[in-house]
């Protein structure tokens, strides 16, 4: 499966059914360390599109998600485990760490 980009609240929503593990990622256009982290999700996605769904919000776009969510920086990323919301993952986050965290 691809990364999914969301725009507005109840695409997020629809794409929040399922049984897999969701990581919503929050990002910008003009982000640094959100562009190194892209590389990181793309290969987490290559390598766990079976066991993660990967959803990615700009906040730019759509900042009524990121408050939502309380995103106070980028890049941040939420996991949803079992309909669960977890501790934030701010920052760039390496490729074996991310997946230690998530858990595949």
């Amino acid at each position: 499966m691809s990364i999914v980009h969301v725009t507005t609240k109840s695409e997020l929503r629809e794409h929040l059914k399922t049984k897999k593990i969701v990581l919503i990622n929050f990002w910008a256009e003009w982000c640094g360390p959100c562009k190194m982290f892209a590389g990181v999700l793309k290969q987490l996605n290559e390598e766990c599109s079976g066991k993660v769904k990967i959803i990615k919000v700009n906040v730019e776009k759509s900042p009524d998600i990121a408050a939502e969510y309380k995103v106070m920086g980028i890049p941040n990323s939420r996991l949803i485990i079992h309909n669960k919301l977890h501790e934030p993952i701010v920052g760039y986050v390496p490729l074996e760490k991310l997946k230690q965290i998530i858990g595949v």
